[in-house]
Parts: C-alpha cells; sequence; structure tokens
C-alpha cells in the first residue's frame, strides 16, 4: 500500500495524461455511437447502437471516477495521512536470525539510513529545521500563543511533494495534522492554526515535508505555549 500511494505521488502528471487520452478515445466513441443511435431506423441496428452507445457511456463515466479519484486522494487525502504511511520497515535477515539462534554472538546495531545530502546544510538546529529549506519563522520557539494565527516559514526542497503542519501537547508523540499544502514556500505563510480550542499548556509545532518519492524529510519542530485569551 505504501509503494502504491508514493507511485500515485510520484507518477501523477503521467497519471493524468494517461486518463485524459483514454477519456478522449471514450469520449469519441461516444459521440459517435450516439450519432449512430440517432440515425438508426430499425428495430435491431438501433438496438446495436443502443448498446454500443451505453458501453461508452460507461467507460467514459468509470474514467471520469478514477480520474477524480486520483486528484482527491492526492490532493486531499495524501498530506493528511499519518507520517508513518510513508515510513519503510527494514526486512529482518532470517538467516542471520536462525545463525544467532544457534552460535549466539553479539549483534551489531544496525546501520542508519543516510539522511538525502540536501539535508546536511551548516547552521542547521537542533529541532530538524533546515534555514533556507524547511523551516517554521512563525511562531518563534517558546512564544506564546492564544488566537487564530497564520504559520510562516520556508518548505523549498527538491522533487517537491507536500508538506503539512501538526501539533501535540509536549511529552507526547500523538500528533494532529492541521493543514497541508502542495507549493513551494519561501518565507511566506504556511497556513492558518487556532489554538484558542486548545487547553493552555506546552505543545510542539512541526512542519512535515515529504518529497515526490515518499521520503520523509526530518521534521522542524517549534514548542510553544497555549494561553488563555486575555479578556479586555
Amino acid at each position: 500500500m505504501d509503494a502504491l500511494f508514493r507511485s500515485l505521488v510520484k507518477y501523477e502528471g503521467q497519471i493524468y495524461i494517461i486518463l485524459g487520452l483514454l477519456a478522449f478515445f471514450a469520449l469519441r466513441k461516444l459521440w459517435l455511437a450516439w450519432v449512430e443511435w440517432r440515425k438508426a431506423v430499425f428495430g435491431l441496428e438501433k438496438e446495436l447502437a443502443f448498446q454500443k452507445l451505453r458501453v461508452s457511456s460507461s467507460i467514459t463515466i468509470l474514467l471520469t471516477i478514477l480520474t477524480l479519484s486520483q486528484f482527491c486522494l492526492v490532493t486531499f487525502v495524501m498530506p493528511f495521512l499519518p507520517s508513518i504511511t510513508f515510513r519503510s520497515t527494514a526486512t529482518p535477515n532470517l538467516l542471520t536470525t536462525l545463525d544467532n539462534g544457534i552460535n549466539p554472538t553479539p549483534s551489531s546495531p544496525p546501520a542508519a539510513t543516510p539522511a538525502p545530502d540536501s539535508l546536511f546544510v551548516p547552521g542547521a538546529s537542533s529541532n530538524g529545521c533546515i534555514p533556507g529549506q524547511i523551516e517554521i519563522t512563525f511562531p518563534l520557539p517558546g512564544q506564546e500563543v492564544s488566537s487564530l494565527i497564520n504559520l510562516t516559514g520556508t518548505v523549498n526542497i527538491p522533487n517537491f511533494g507536500f508538506y503539512k503542519y501538526e501539533y501535540t501537547p509536549q511529552g507526547t508523540e500523538t500528533w494532529i495534522t492541521i493543514a497541508a499544502g502542495r507549493e513551494l514556500k519561501q518565507a511566506a505563510d504556511l497556513g492558518p492554526w487556532d489554538p484558542s480550542i486548545l487547553t493552555p499548556g506546552d505543545y510542539e509545532l512541526r512542519l512535515v515535508v515529504v518529497d515526490t518519492d515518499g521520503t520523509i524529510f526530518p521534521s522542524c519542530v517549534v514548542p510553544v505555549r497555549v494561553v488563555e485569551i486575555q479578556q479586555p
């Protein structure tokens, strides 16, 4: 399923082109079937033309549904899926496991998967933010927020797919997606967030960026404090 999701994002343009070509031929056949049905005089001839018209209509409707499904999935569903959707799970080596069961030997720690070269940028902060590539510039770390705000920052990576920003109470890992976007940003609005609906306390905001291959870049995490709205 993960591979399918990544393919739908990576080959979105090609999928639309294929569906468009198929729709063109389907509409052409639908038009010809309709003309043939209108010109038919005899009962059998008219019945055959009507069957062609019905088949062409069904194919056209099916292609329309596939196109809308692709658009809705990539635009509205994919950005809000949990980040774990795009993480691959390492396959255990059964031979090594069996061998260790017979002749136990100290196991060496698994090698870490190298991150894309573009992530290693001098000056990257310890919370995962990368100046000029993946960062939240407002609110600032530790800033107090109480009402609706617009998050600002930068999302600028090669092969950009989409980004989403989430929040969680500090000390937990239950990330809740706020919103998402599919446009590159350079010191611009990422989207709105209304913390007034939350219980006052310490929270964390994070910016998650995914490229067209489904690779998740290290999240930019910013701690903030939600306070009650001061009544005048």
